[in-house]
């Protein structure tokens, strides 16, 4: 369809155009009428033509300042003027204010006809070159979020992502040379600066990932990572190498606001831990810093710069250890693989530290932790090849893996032997039961239940007897059934209330369990009564 708007204070010209325009393109065209240049400009806002046919000499408001008024509104419009003057003034004012064509009247119904096919290819041409983009950029949201994360793990994980880095910052367009790590934290309250009920919290915040991520681009330029556990990695660009206090007072007043939306958003606490600006290559320690910052900042949100005390190294070692020990007490395989890596880094960035002293201080935390376990009660797998592992490792970086791979290993070991298995694969079933509607992963149910992905996976099927896709989908399956016993129901509603968004994969899906289409099932139990 093209809006076309003819604007002529002579009626006979303007009918004649409007019989060309509906005899030669029939309803592909719709056409409005004006007789002078007030009302072209006036229809032109109401009507919002794609082309425009405009006489320059009409009563009040010529055709060119009429053309210049209506451009001004609608920029993608296409003018052809329509004159008896031969004036070379006119045309070259016309052409300098965007007409596509100049057409001295009378004018062959042949030339209009052939001009006007020419612009409306060109407007097809425009509106895909526009549909296009917009695909373009709807794929590029839906890839954006990844990018951003991966351009956050390669700050914060040292060397797992160190080629890929540089590319994940051109994709981003981030010119800056340095950045600021922020850390937000969330949970129910806030004691001794840990938030309370991680798990729980953690699965809300999966539902307002999103949202949380769109104001934090409210407040910051920042790229966010996923969620892990109960905190996201937020990446802010610096265009300069340090943060002036007047500067960092801002950024605080931001983080603040923007504790206080997420807070409001979602409905549990937040904090945020600031660390300090660093070049790319050293963004890690930012990352640290916001860590540090949060578990030792007494208010919703501090900066690294703003604590009270600094710590001595001594005090940082400690207070580093004892996050260590609690995260692997506590068996949440995010936190234990993060605290491992900020501990392990801490050590190994230490130039003075040889291998074989970092080998022993990490070997040492490791046994530490194994002994901890077993004063609390817990039983602990012995674990002698970790250790074996770690002394054997040939350089830093490869200690350092090993040493995270320990920690979680142990943290994993420790949550499925002191607990019976069958009860956590009871709780993770009961989940499902009450969830499956939704688009339930094996991530949630692994973080529901407190285990990492990979172990529940493995965990599942030996004692389920089945891997968890098929006992969600065999789930799915039976309550479909249900559903379809009764008529009222439409295919669509079954499918929706089954946990299926799309009627064409739950046909396939029940067809494939059950040897007949959803269709085929509901015909078969009304024959059978």
């Amino acid at each position: 369809m093209y809006k076309i708007l003819i604007a002529d204070d002579e009626g006979i010209v303007t009918d004649s155009l409007q019989y060309i325009i509906r005899k030669n393109f029939g309803e592909e065209c719709e056409t409005a009428i004006a007789k002078n240049g007030r009302q072209a400009i006036e229809l032109a806002e109401s009507f919002r033509p794609d082309i425009a046919l405009l006489d320059i000499q009409m009563p009040g408001i010529n055709g060119l300042k009429a053309m210049e008024e209506i451009r001004a509104q609608n920029p993608r419009i296409k003018t052809m003027i329509l004159t008896a003057y031969d004036n070379f003034d006119y045309a070259k004012e016309a052409l300098r204010l965007g007409a596509v064509d100049y057409l001295m009247k009378p004018v062959n119904k042949k030339v209009i006809v052939d001009r006007l096919t020419g612009i409306m290819h060109t407007i097809d041409r425009e509106r895909q070159k526009r549909r296009d983009d917009l695909l373009t950029r709807e794929k590029l949201e839906a890839v954006i979020p990844i990018i951003e994360n991966g351009c956050v793990m390669s700050l914060i994980m040292q060397n797992e992502y160190e080629d890929s880095g540089q590319q994940y910052r051109s994709l981003l367009n981030l010119e800056e040379e340095h950045g600021i790590i922020m850390v937000l934290e969330w949970g129910e309250g806030n004691a001794g600066g840990t938030m309370g009920n991680p798990i729980g919290s953690g699965v809300r915040a999966h539902q307002y990932y999103d949202k949380m991520s769109e104001l934090v681009k409210v407040y910051f330029k920042a790229c966010v990572s996923n969620i892990l556990g109960n905190k996201i990695v937020c990446v802010i660009s610096s265009p300069e190498g340090k943060l002036e206090y007047g500067d960092r007072l801002r950024m605080i007043e931001k983080a603040r606001s923007l504790v206080t939306s997420l807070r409001h958003t979602v409905g549990i606490d937040f904090k945020a831990g600031i660390g300090s600006v660093r070049p790319w290559e050293t963004a890690f320690d930012s990352y640290q810093e916001a860590l540090n910052a949060l578990r030792h900042g007494k208010r919703k949100v501090t900066h690294i710069d703003d604590l009270i005390v600094k710590d001595t190294q001594e005090k940082q070692r400690q207070t580093m250890e004892q996050m260590v020990l609690k995260a692997v007490c506590g068996s949440l395989d995010h936190d234990v693989r993060q605290e491992a890596a900020v501990f392990a880094g801490w050590v190994l960035k230490d130039e003075n530290c040889s291998l074989e002293d970092a080998r022993l201080e990490l070997t040492e935390i490791l046994l530490l932790a194994r002994r901890t376990i077993q004063e609390q009660g817990s039983e602990c797998p012995r674990n002698q090849e970790s250790v074996n592992a770690m002394l054997a490792a040939g350089d830093k970086e490869e200690l350092r893996q090993r040493f995270i791979t320990a920690m979680v290993e142990l943290a994993q070991a420790v949550v499925i032997r002191s607990q019976e298995p069958d009860g956590i694969i009871t709780k993770a079933q009961e989940y499902i039961r009450q969830h499956f509607q939704k688009d339930l992963a094996l991530e949630e149910v692994a973080q529901v239940v407190g285990i990492s992905p990979y172990y529940f996976s493995k965990l599942f099927k030996e004692e389920a007897g089945t891997n968890f896709v098929e006992y969600l989908t065999g789930i799915r399956i039976e309550k479909a059934r249900q559903l379809l016993m009764n008529r009222e129901l439409s295919i669509k509603q079954v499918c929706i209330d089954s946990g299926y968004a799309n009627p064409n994969y739950f046909s396939r899906i029940f067809k494939k369990w059950t040897g007949i289409t959803p269709t085929e099932f509901r015909d078969g139990i009304q024959q059978g009564s």
